[in-house]
């Protein structure tokens, strides 16, 4: 990779940081909404969106990024395939442990409490928890391994 993509990269990643810090300081800071029935916060659904972006944008270069590999490498699209399949593994098992239980919320009169978006919702909060359990844990596993040699 050349210095000036890395740079660039480096940079955006340092911005998505930032917006996303700031998303979540508003989120907790920004007040709430009047005359809920529970407690709103005021910027919910700025940070929801911007989940669904970072989301969204993480599964298309998870996908993206080993079919340029196999081009590029295709000696090595083995080991591009294989995230792939460990990730759809990830989202099956995420899949089997959701639940499409309809939610009892008193005073609701949304679309939402159904059981395709409840199950949705729980996949995608498994799996975050399964890759960000999976992560802390590799850095740690890295940082012995490395300490150790």
């Amino acid at each position: 990779m050349s210095n000036t993509l890395s740079k660039y990269l480096n940079i955006l990643t340092y911005v998505m940081i930032g917006l996303t810090a700031i998303f979540v300081i508003m989120f907790y800071l920004g007040g709430e909404i009047p005359n809920q029935a529970h407690t709103t916060p005021v910027y919910t659904d700025l940070l929801i969106n911007w989940a669904k972006v970072l989301f969204i944008a993480s599964a298309a270069l998870s996908i993206l990024f080993p079919i340029v590999q196999i081009v590029v490498n295709p000696k090595g699209a083995l080991k591009g395939l294989m995230g792939l399949v460990v990730l759809g593994l990830v989202v099956l098992v995420s899949y089997s442990m959701s639940d499409a239980t309809l939610l009892d919320l008193p005073g609701y009169t949304g679309t939402d409490n159904n059981p395709a978006s409840l199950q949705f919702a729980d996949t995608v909060l498994y799996t975050m928890y399964i890759l960000g359990i999976g992560t802390v844990a590799s850095i740690v596993v890295t940082e012995i391994i490395r300490r150790l040699r």
